[in-house]
């Protein structure tokens, strides 16, 4: 597993601390390590055909993360480990990649064992579900029960016509018959009474007989189906469990902890289905394991990006926060880690700039890497500078926000009034914005529009994927200004304000499938993003008059 790295291979520095896995910039020799696994999946055909890890092939399986992990040996020798995240086509780790935390493929194991007998059961509820009388046995269950009511509902009518023609002839005798008459009329009435009620009530034994019959054909079906169900997923969970607690994750100080402690202290309560199998805690696992000491890490994607996710081939990304997090929080413990970069407020930040200020309001120019609202560990924003500003100010100050990496026009309400009514012009859509960005490709198209619902990446957080059936809409119109040297200028107009809609509707395969430059969520770092809010248009709240702000892009 281990590829040793010569001197005349790489000679640079090597990192002072481990690196931090959810926001880095891949350091040289990891760049060098990952550049040696490019090529070696490049010369191996199997990688690319069987796999389905060339981009080039449009009908191909998603991609997959690649990693690997700078160390160095018990013995001090500098190289480095390499894994894939999950498994590829359902078998266990390829030759020369570091094995999953447990194997879930050993034939003679209880997960390969319970595997076994959940498809034994799988097959039975796919039997029931397709058993051939199951529909025409559920279809005249309900043939009976429309049949049984139609037919009581005619013995009922019948009953009482009977009723009222007995009430009116017991009139018409009262009359016309003596006493001792009546009386022996009235028995004759009471009985044809009786005998009503009872032919009624055999009709309904009748019905009740035959619909309790055709239940019970239907019962044999979807009792044992529903049982059978539950039994599956009971099963499941124990199997379930039980696989987490093969799952004992080391840490350089040979403490282990297993996933289900690792969750419970989390928001997800329980660990989401592929923890443990990504590729960082592959690698740190195995060198924990073996007497590796870890010095820095990088991970990569190859290949096609999924369906609803931006993944771009051979760009780097961070470990997954939902599924990696609470894992490596624990995983790295002992080890010295570089600090978030996450953290760092940028030294030198310029001033925020005032385009416009009145009584109720102030149009201020948000520089990029500043955060509009104070984060969970910085607190220099734009909001607090504007609160140390107008210490007088009412209500929320910010109508809206841009993120961090994002400059440009903001609007601040002096007033909670102010607020109200900036904010409701949002609401109605009546606000125009343009933004201003620059793409790392050519756009063909010169203009248009992208209509792809977005909604939060649960287990990648702050990342936003696209979903048409949970997503809120997002809609973008784009006009392109020009194309330089590979690089596209241009105007952005989103009706929508969805968290990174611009951004994703960049890099989208749906959208432009071009990401803008410097986004280091959807694209690659660069010296910043390239997205700049340069042009608002608004309706002022006081003076009801149309009014535009810009603002030029500092590219």
């Amino acid at each position: 597993m281990f590829t040793p790295i010569d001197k005349s291979q790489y000679s640079g520095e090597l990192p002072q601390k481990f690196t931090y896995p959810f926001w880095y910039e891949p350091h040289p020799v990891s760049v060098w390590a990952s550049n040696q696994l490019r090529e070696e999946i490049e010369n191996a055909a199997h990688w690319t055909q069987d796999f389905g890890l060339n981009p080039g092939a449009h009908e191909a399986p998603v991609g997959k993360m690649f990693g690997v992990l700078i160390v160095t040996s018990p013995e001090g020798n500098l190289g480095y480990l390499k894994a894939y995240s999950g498994t590829l086509k359902g078998v266990g780790p390829q030759e020369g990649f570091v094995p999953m935390v447990y194997d879930r493929f050993d034939a003679e194991g209880f997960f390969k064992r319970g595997e076994v007998q959940l498809n034994a059961i799988n097959t039975e509820v796919e039997q029931l579900e397709n058993h051939v009388d199951r529909e025409q046995r559920k279809i005249h269950l309900q043939a009976l029960k429309a049949s049984a009511e139609e037919s009581l509902a005619m013995a009922r009518k019948k009953q009482k016509t009977q009723k009222e023609y007995r009430k009116d002839l017991r009139l018409e005798m009262l009359s016309s018959l003596d006493p001792e008459e009546y009386q022996a009329f009235e028995k004759k009435m009471v009985s044809q009474s009786a005998a009503d009620q009872r032919e009624v009530k055999a009709l309904q034994a009748q019905w009740k007989q035959k619909i309790k019959e055709a239940q019970v054909a239907v019962d044999q079906i979807e009792v044992r189906l529903e049982d059978l169900k539950n039994l599956r997923k009971e099963k499941s969970a124990h199997i379930q469990n039980q696989l987490f607690d093969q799952y004992q994750f080391l840490n350089i100080r040979g403490e282990t902890e297993s996933p289900l402690p690792i969750f419970a202290k989390t928001p997800l309560q329980r660990p989401p289905a592929g923890a443990g199998d990504c590729a960082a805690p592959k690698l740190l696992q195995y060198a924990f394991a073996n007497g590796y000491k870890p010095i820095a890490m990088a991970e990569f994607w190859w290949g096609k990006s999924p369906a609803l996710e931006v993944r771009k081939h051979n760009f780097y990304y961070p470990a997954c926060r939902g599924k990696c997090e609470p894992i490596l929080g624990h995983m790295l413990k002992g080890l010295e880690v570089e600090d978030n970069p996450l953290e760092h407020i940028p030294e030198n930040l310029p001033e925020i700039g005032i385009l416009y200020e009145d009584d109720c309001m102030v149009v201020v120019n948000k520089p990029q890497e500043m955060l509009s609202v104070p984060g969970r560990r910085i607190e220099h924003s734009v909001y607090t500078e504007m609160k140390r500003r107008y210490p007088k100010a009412t209500g929320p100050l910010l109508v809206h926000r841009l993120d961090m990496a994002t400059s440009g026009i903001l609007l601040v309400a002096k007033t909670k009034e102010t607020h109200q009514k900036i904010q409701a012009q949002f609401i109605d859509r009546s606000i125009k914005k343009r933004y201003t960005a620059l793409l790392e490709g050519e756009c063909t198209s010169p203009k248009g529009k992208i209509n792809l619902p977005l909604i939060v990446d649960y287990l990648n957080r702050p990342m936003q994927k696209v979903d048409f059936e949970e997503g809120k809409p997002a809609l973008t119109f784009y006009e392109v200004l020009e194309v330089t040297k590979g690089r596209t200028r241009i105007h952005f107009y989103p009706v929508s304000g969805r968290t990174h809609q611009l951004r994703v509707h960049a890099a989208h395969d749906m959208g432009l499938n071009i990401p803008i430059v410097g986004d280091d969520i959807y694209g690659q770092r660069d010296e910043r993003l390239f997205l700049h809010a340069g042009f608002l248009e608004m309706t002022h709240p006081e003076t009801q008059k149309r009014m535009t702000f810009t603002a030029e892009a500092p590219f």
